[in-house]
Order: structure tokens, then C-alpha cells, then sequence
């Protein structure tokens, strides 16, 4: 009888142990068009962790795929796509093979702050189940500077590809992703991927640098190469080799300045790599990578002051002291990376989003309130929108027979309802503020007798 039972155990136990699925994603957004952007969302399931479901002589794994992005504001869902990712393979040996089954999906947005959930089940064992989720920011499309789109990572790009119906086809080539963004001994060169806009703007041509940095925050690759402004916008891709490199975590950051320096342009990506045969013979001090990842670590000593000049409304006094006795670059560039960092509203994430957003709004104030030169953020209303954003209606008042020209921007959600008032005192379209109901603002309650023309 026990003979019995143990066969019967024996039979029982499944070809293949159960695993829960090995689930990778990684996204980029680039340019779609004036007013929006091109989400590509990219995903890998390691195949050995599914349930193969035998036929004849083959093997069938199959995993059902969810993803759900919506707009973080509202609550509402923007996108959502059920599909199927499917594998046939010939026998148990490719099976429990460590391929990943890789795939890419594509949305337009509208520059927003979105919440994504991609997850996938075992169709062939539905207790097996994985959900991941990501915050995204995606800012407004500047027209005004050159710019960088995000860097997707690829295991293999071929360039010239004759093959247009490959679902990793664009712009004439196949850019294979790398989901897991890990690279090693079996994956050596890291490929990647990216595209620069408005090159035309930049004062001459523009140096494009790649840097490697590693979890010290010491550079271990870089290199250059010179890009024409004669073209709108191009497409660049390149590699990096990593063989020689440690096992650890490491940043590859590019930075694109024209020959003036007037303007920079910055994206930076994270991936991994794994190399138990190569020793990690460096001993220096360890440093703050994402301080050297960050756009603050290459900045100049001039490029230092504009940047805080621009974040000087948030800055409290003993801040504002602190800039002004700091005089080394090293110095400046450290101050503002903890500046920014220490206003970071969402640390988990690898964005600050309070920095993006800031630098959004001094993009928008140029746009909307430039005045005799005078860049919009300097502006008093420059000033307001970037403390306290838009409002929430605004009053213009532009052709009044017995005033100056003036508006009142109202906002709802501030001290229980505040005003500012600006007037066009000068007749140069620089407004001024002359009275506000918000605490520590300029306030006269007779500001109405200074905009009267008679």
C-alpha cells in the first residue's frame, strides 16, 4: 500500500515547478506632435516562470496582459488594452531556457501626471498574477529651446532594418528593448536610443556628451560627438560597452550644449550590470550618484547663478545667504541639488516633480509674460504664477476709458480666496503688482486711484 501512495505522489508532482511570473517594463516618451507626447511602454515575462501547456509535441506558454494608464488629476482612465502574449516551443529544454518574451505598446498623451499599471496572468495557471505600477510626469513640449527625448535602452538595435513590420520599427531601424535594463556577460553592449528637437534654435552647432556614471559617482565612460543646428529635429543612437565593467547599479547620462552654452539639454537613464568575473577594483569614497546623475552636476559657475536666480522665490533667507557666500562651481552645484532635492513632494520617485514642474511654469511665464525685454519669469506676474500657478479665473481689464490697463487673477483654493491685482502702469505691457489679499504680499486697498487716467 505504501508503494502505492508514493507512485501516486509521484504523478502528482507537475512537470514544470510553479513560479510567480517574472514581470519587466520600462517606458520612454518622445515627441508626437505640438502638443503632445508618444509613450512607448516596454515588457518582458521571462518564459520559464509561465506553465507550458503540452500539444502533440509542443509546448504552449501564454500569459493574458492588462495595462491602465490614468490621468492622476482626475481619475480618470486615459488608456486600458487587454492582449495575449503567446510562445509555441518544441521541447522542455528551450522551455526552462532563461528567454523573455518581449514586447512594446504605444499611446499619445497630452502632458500630464499619470498613474500606469501593466500586469499579466498565467492563462494556463490563473493563481499566477504580477501588477506593477509607475507614476509618470509628462511635461509640455518646449518650442522655444533645443531638447532631449527620454533614452530608451535596447539589447540590439539594427540600424537601416528591412524589416518595417517588426513591432520595434521606427525611423528606419529595429530598437530591440531591454525591459529589465540589466546588462552583462550574456548581454555586453548596452544599445540606446534617442531624439533631440528644435536643434535649429541653438547658437551653432551642439556637442552631445555621453556619460557612464557608477554607484560612487565616478565617471567611467564618456565620449562626443558634434551635431549640425541645420536640421529641426534628428534621431541618435549609439552604445556603450560594459564588459569590463563591475557588477553594480549605473547612470548613463547625455547632456547637449550649443557652442555659447546659452542652452543645455539633459536626460539621463539607470540600468544594471552583472559581471561576476570582472573585479571591482575601485576603492574611492563613495559619492552621491544621483547628485552626478543630475542636470546640476555639470552646470557652470554662471549657468549655477541663473539656475538659482530663477529659484530664488522659494528660497527662505538663510538660503538665499548661503548662495550668495558659496563661490566654488563644486560648491553651487551641490547647493542646488539639495535645494531641489529637499522640495522634492514624491521622493520614491526617480523625478523630482516639484523641480519639473517649477521649470515648466518658467517656460510658460517667458511665453505669457515677456515684456521690454524683461524675461516673463522676472515679472511680478512671472513671479506669482511660478509660486502659486495658475489661477483660478482672471479678470482683464485692457481698454478702460478711465484707467490703465489691469487684471485680477482670483485664486479659489489659497487662504480661503485671495486676488492679486496687476496694472499696466508704464504703458510697456510690463504689469506690476499694486495690491494682494494673499498674507506677505504687497496690499493697498486704494490701489484703484493709482491705474486712474484722469
Amino acid at each position: 500500500m505504501k508503494k502505492l501512495f508514493f507512485l501516486l505522489v509521484f504523478f502528482l508532482i507537475p512537470l514544470f515547478p510553479q513560479k510567480k511570473i517574472n514581470l519587466q517594463f520600462d517606458y520612454a516618451t518622445f515627441r508626437y506632435d505640438a502638443v503632445s507626447k508618444y509613450l512607448e511602454i516596454y515588457y518582458s515575462i521571462q518564459q520559464s516562470t509561465l506553465i507550458p501547456q503540452k500539444s502533440d509535441s509542443l509546448y504552449t506558454v501564454e500569459a493574458l496582459m492588462n495595462l491602465t494608464i490614468v490621468d492622476s488629476s482626475s481619475g480618470k482612465v486615459v488608456q486600458q488594452k487587454d492582449w495575449r502574449v503567446k510562445n509555441v516551443v518544441r521541447d522542455s529544454i528551450e522551455l526552462a531556457s532563461n528567454i523573455n518574451l518581449i514586447g512594446v505598446v504605444g499611446y499619445s498623451l497630452t502632458p500630464a501626471k499619470y498613474l500606469l499599471t501593466i500586469s499579466a496572468v498565467d492563462i494556463h495557471n490563473q493563481e499566477s498574477k504580477v501588477s506593477l505600477k509607475d507614476k509618470m510626469n509628462l511635461l509640455p513640449i518646449s518650442t522655444e529651446i533645443f531638447s532631449i527625448s527620454d533614452i530608451q535602452l535596447a539589447s540590439r538595435i539594427i540600424q537601416d532594418s528591412e524589416n518595417p513590420g517588426s513591432v520595434f520599427y521606427k525611423n528606419t531601424m529595429e530598437v530591440i528593448p531591454a525591459p529589465n535594463l540589466l546588462f552583462g556577460e550574456n548581454q555586453p553592449v548596452v544599445y540606446y536610443y534617442n531624439e533631440l528637437y528644435n536643434l535649429e534654435t541653438a547658437n551653432g552647432n551642439i556637442g552631445l556628451h555621453a556619460f557612464v556614471y557608477n554607484a560612487s559617482g565616478n565617471v567611467v565612460f564618456s565620449k562626443k560627438k558634434t551635431l549640425s543646428n541645420k536640421t529641426e529635429s534628428r534621431v541618435e543612437v549609439s552604445t556603450v560597452n560594459i564588459s569590463k565593467m563591475p557588477t553594480g547599479a549605473y547612470t548613463l547620462v547625455l547632456v547637449a550644449t550649443d557652442s555659447t552654452a546659452s542652452q543645455k539639454a539633459f536626460s539621463s537613464k539607470k540600468f544594471f550590470v552583472y559581471n561576476p568575473s570582472v573585479a571591482d577594483t575601485s576603492f574611492k569614497p563613495m559619492g552621491n550618484s544621483d547628485f552626478m546623475a543630475s542636470q546640476f552636476a555639470i552646470l557652470s559657475v554662471e549657468e549655477c547663478d541663473h539656475f538659482f536666480a530663477k529659484s530664488k522665490y522659494l528660497a527662505n533667507r538663510n538660503e538665499l545667504e548661503q548662495f550668495k557666500n558659496v563661490s566654488s562651481v563644486e560648491g553651487k552645484r551641490e547647493f542646488l541639488y539639495k535645494f531641489w532635492k529637499g522640495r522634492d513632494e514624491i521622493p520614491e520617485t526617480p523625478e523630482n516633480e516639484t523641480f519639473m514642474n517649477y521649470f515648466s511654469r518658467v517656460e510658460q511665464a517667458n511665453q505669457k509674460f515677456s515684456a521690454m525685454k524683461k524675461e516673463g519669469w522676472k515679472t511680478d506676474r512671472g513671479r506669482v504664477f511660478l509660486l502659486y500657478g495658475e489661477p483660478s479665473e482672471i479678470e482683464r481689464y485692457p481698454n478702460q476709458l478711465d484707467s490703465k490697463p489691469y487684471e485680477i487673477w482670483q485664486y479659489h483654493n489659497l487662504e480661503g480666496g485671495v486676488i492679486f491685482v496687476f496694472a499696466d502702469l508704464t504703458g510697456f505691457s510690463d504689469y506690476q503688482l499694486i495690491n494682494s489679499t494673499m498674507r506677505g504680499e504687497l496690499r493697498d486697498d486704494s490701489w484703484q486711484r493709482r491705474i486712474l487716467t484722469n
